[in-house]
């Protein structure tokens, strides 16, 4: 009497299918079960975002042509197609924005590419260590000695005394 008659007419289902009606079911998330996979992926996805958004606020400079132009840049120094690197570099994407790149261009012997290096190395002064900021009034107290242009000695006088 425990049984009734619908139970028997009923088509027993298989585990396999009783399985798959759990898989479709809105009750069970398709989310990565453990809370380490979950983590990963929302990492990961937010690194990958944070880097197309810098990218696409840098502009000109989170291009891969400034990476080369950069690069090759850093690869010219201390060579004669240095000149020609440093122009070109200014000319595409103006002064660099770190302090290493920008110390590197008071070696031009382009006047116009000194004096473009040295107002964002004023801005950066402050923020820079000791030895740094010694290293380029060093700099820029040689510049001062050794240059022919008239104009860039007297504005690099002047960057040293604000300084």
């Amino acid at each position: 009497m425990g049984r009734h008659d619908d139970d028997d007419d009923r088509e027993k289902l298989s585990w396999r299918e009783i399985d798959k009606m759990r898989d479709h079911s809105r009750h069970v998330s398709r989310e990565p079960k453990s809370f380490r996979e979950r983590s990963l992926r929302s990492d990961w996805a937010k690194k990958q975002h944070l880097r197309e958004a810098e990218k696409f606020f840098q502009g000109k400079k989170g291009s891969d042509q400034y990476k080369k132009a950069y690069t090759a840049l850093h690869d010219q120094y201390g060579t004669p197609g240095f000149e020609e690197a440093a122009k070109k570099f200014i000319q595409e994407f103006g002064p660099p924005d770190d302090w290493g790149t920008l110390i590197l261009l008071l070696d031009a012997k382009d006047p116009s590419v000194a004096r473009q290096a040295m107002a964002p190395l004023k801005n950066l002064y402050e923020k820079r260590s000791p030895i740094e900021q010694k290293g380029l009034k060093g700099k820029l107290k040689v510049l001062a000695m050794t240059t022919k242009d008239k104009s860039l000695r007297e504005e690099t006088e002047k960057t040293l005394e604000g300084l």
